[in-house]
């Protein structure tokens, strides 16, 4: 059975009932959780390789709300050979609208409190699908960003026989001549930012070296003189 199926044969009152009944604190909020039921009920889903899952977790802070961690699962295995369990609060609603309901999440809650909690996490990061896209995108992009291999590190040449061949570490203000002990900066502005303290007056012998950590290995690309 599809999510969308169950969508069709209910009815808007009774998923408000249940959904105020577990989120009592987006009343404020109901008619945006209304407005995406209809579409969803008027929207054709996709296919997609995708079971959902439910599981009930314990309130984290004192008076929080109990939570349902809705997740989906396709059949990946990680590394430990136990099924990975994806997130699904940034999939497009067609997708979710054709998602497999698992034979647990049937047995364990009723039609609509499985809407319920589908409902709560599809809208996560907004109440139109535009929004959600919009934060994908930039979630893609920093992790395009976080995955870049380029950083930047600081070096000086104390002496024309060992140029390039002392690097500093921020943390403990000590110069070191392995470049794994020297402190990586993603951004150049920042490592420039501690290169001015460094280079006072008339001193230009600390420079800003551009690397790759490709592969846990750190090589010079290109120094900045």
């Amino acid at each position: 059975m599809k999510l969308k199926e169950i969508i069709i044969t209910s009815n808007w009152e009774a998923v408000r009932k249940v959904f105020l009944h577990n989120y009592p604190s987006q009343k404020k909020a109901i008619t945006g959780y209304e407005i995406v039921y209809k579409k969803l009920r008027a929207k054709s889903p996709t296919i997609s390789t995708m079971e959902l899952f439910c599981d009930k977790g314990e309130p984290i802070l004192k008076g929080d709300e109990p939570f349902h961690d809705i997740y989906g699962v396709d059949g990946t295995r990680r590394e430990d050979g136990k099924l990975e369990k994806f997130s699904l609060s940034l999939t497009p609603w067609s997708q979710w609208l054709g998602s497999s309901l698992s034979e647990s999440i049937l047995n364990n809650y009723t039609k609509e409190e499985i809407i319920s909690h589908c409902l709560f996490d599809m809208t996560f990061h907004g109440f139109f699908e535009s929004e959600i896209k919009k934060v994908k995108k930039e979630l893609d992009i920093r992790v395009k960003d976080s995955q870049d291999p380029i950083r930047y590190i600081i070096v000086s040449n104390f002496s024309s026989k060992t140029k390039w061949q002392h690097y500093f570490n921020v943390s403990d203000e000590t110069w070191c001549s392995e470049i794994d002990s020297a402190t990586i900066f993603k951004r150049k502005n920042h490592a420039l930012a501690i290169l001015k303290t460094l280079n006072k007056g008339k001193n230009r012998s600390n420079i800003i070296a551009k690397i790759t950590i490709k592969n846990k290995k750190r090589n010079v690309l290109k120094y900045f003189k």
